[in-house]
């Protein structure tokens, strides 16, 4: 069994809350606008290669090149197209406490498949018949591993992020950057190094692939009637690669070495310790205890590596 990636959109301030009573501290639309579309519209390429065949992936490029003729329409749109692309809906994961959050009339989120994760196992008794419910999030991905599904987007509260951070199987992080502080009783966690901000050539590589009507947002932006200024990320996970190199430059001296002695046409051998540079004789003290020989026969063919990082790639929402 297969555990699927997932991803996570969060809005935080400057001090990394996210949220006090329940309810969003700042009063962004635009923000509302632009989780509802990444949630429904953006597609990992997890997802891409898993579902799309080749005749659905014609039919979407056939999509795309019609909609290039029309302008395309910001991230942060109102948009009530549905997706075409024929892949299975995306899935928003969820506490119990931002599902209820969410004012009744908004909830499920429409065309997502609604997950809640409670310890109470009695809670799903309540919920309405499509969304699912689960103890955990280890047991949620589990499950949505047998079932068909887009990609996966952690929506929070405060737990669920600080445990989807720290899962191997979060890849990215789509974070809004509200700026100034906020009195909040939720926080989100500090983005590890494992993470890589990237930049918005990047971006907009990721969403060309399933959101190619829509317009990226560069840098920051301003609410006309609140004022708040905010901007929008994508954080990608790095992956540690193994990286082959030879071993020929890290024992250079010792080939010479070698290929002085056999070089040499003295009918006896010296009896006196040949002369060596410093530098020579600092690499070969680092050496195993083997004979010059079998050290370099060794490492041909027998390549060193070395880790190298590579890239990879509380709400109150009413949608």
């Amino acid at each position: 069994m297969t555990i699927p990636q997932f991803s996570m959109i969060v809005a935080a301030a400057s001090n990394r809350g996210i949220g006090k009573g329940g309810k969003i501290p700042w009063r962004i639309p635009e923000d509302l606008r632009y989780f509802k579309n990444i949630t429904c519209f953006f597609r990992d390429i997890q997802a891409l290669n898993k579902f799309e065949t080749n005749l659905n992936r014609a039919k979407r490029q056939r999509t795309e090149l019609e909609a290039e003729e029309v302008k395309p329409v910001s991230v942060t749109a109102n948009v009530t197209m549905k997706n075409n692309d024929t892949l299975p809906q995306n899935v928003v994961v969820m506490g119990r406490n931002t599902w209820e959050s969410i004012p009744e009339k908004f909830r499920p989120m429409p065309n997502r498949i609604n997950v809640i994760l409670s310890r109470n196992k009695e809670y799903s008794k309540g919920l309405p018949k499509d969304v699912q419910c689960y103890t955990s999030l280890n047991d949620c991905l589990e499950n949505l591993s047998k079932q068909e599904h887009g990609t996966i987007f952690l929506i929070g509260g405060g737990q669920i992020y600080n445990e989807g951070i720290k899962h191997p199987s979060c890849e990215s992080i789509f974070i809004t950057r509200v700026h100034g502080k906020y009195d909040c009783d939720t926080f989100f966690p500090e983005i590890p190094d494992t993470y890589k901000l990237n930049d918005d050539e990047t971006v907009i590589k990721m969403l060309s692939n399933s959101m190619k009507h829509f317009e990226w947002v560069k840098g920051v932006q301003t609410n006309v009637k609140s004022g708040a200024k905010f901007e929008f990320q994508i954080y990608s996970r790095f992956h540690q690669k193994l990286k082959p190199i030879t071993t020929q430059n890290l024992v250079a001296p010792i080939p010479q070495l070698l290929s002085s002695s056999s070089s040499s046409s003295s009918p006896a051998p010296s009896t006196t310790s040949p002369s060596l540079s410093p530098s020579t004789l600092s690499t070969l003290s680092s050496v195993p205890s083997l004979s010059p020989v079998s050290t370099l026969s060794e490492s041909i063919g027998s390549p060193v590596f070395t880790e190298l990082p590579i890239p990879s790639e509380t709400m109150n929402l009413n949608h």
